[in-house]
């Protein structure tokens, strides 16, 4: 995993276990084995990978400097579903105070001022860093992927190797 500051991955450990109840999956993916009508079914809901969040921020502001609001709509675009304004700023205030952004307030060009955020050093070489931790956890996903598609198509590994 990669290190952010000690603040974030306290926060960061601490919200993956807070708050689960028994027998939700770790992942934030929803309840696992959730007994409905006497009956266990596997439920997943879509929700962010909270760990993926902080680095699609950090690339985001590594592109370009953007207010808090705007980024909202842009981590919609990378595929996470809702990420809400509050997770959204609580994980830029991590990331400032872990010193990978900085931010200001800049003028107005309609209604209240904006508070806007960009990447300092440290942060582009976190974002590096981050960059290797998902293009390998790409990859993992790309296997299971191909072993389901295996599967799926009555191949095992077996079957595969000697074609």
């Amino acid at each position: 995993m990669v290190s952010l500051g000690a603040d974030t991955m306290a926060k960061y450990e601490s919200t993956e276990s807070a708050g689960r109840s028994p027998g939700q999956a770790a992942d934030g993916l929803g309840p696992i084995n959730a007994v409905h009508d006497d009956e266990a079914v596997c439920r997943f809901a879509v929700a962010p990978p909270r760990h993926f969040v902080y680095p699609a921020l950090l690339l985001l502001l590594a592109e370009e400097p953007r207010h808090g609001y705007s980024l909202e709509e842009e981590l919609r675009r990378f595929g996470f579903g809702p990420v809400g304004r509050p997770a959204i700023y609580r994980s830029l205030a991590d990331l400032e105070h872990d010193g990978l952004l900085e931010s200001w307030s800049a003028e107005p060009t309609a209604g209240s001022t904006r508070h806007m955020y960009r990447l300092t050093d440290a942060g582009h070489a976190k974002l590096q860093a981050w960059m290797e931790v998902v293009a390998a956890e790409r990859d993992a996903l790309d296997r299971v992927v191909q072993r389901f598609g295996q599967w799926q198509d009555g191949t095992d590994d077996a079957e595969a190797d000697a074609g």
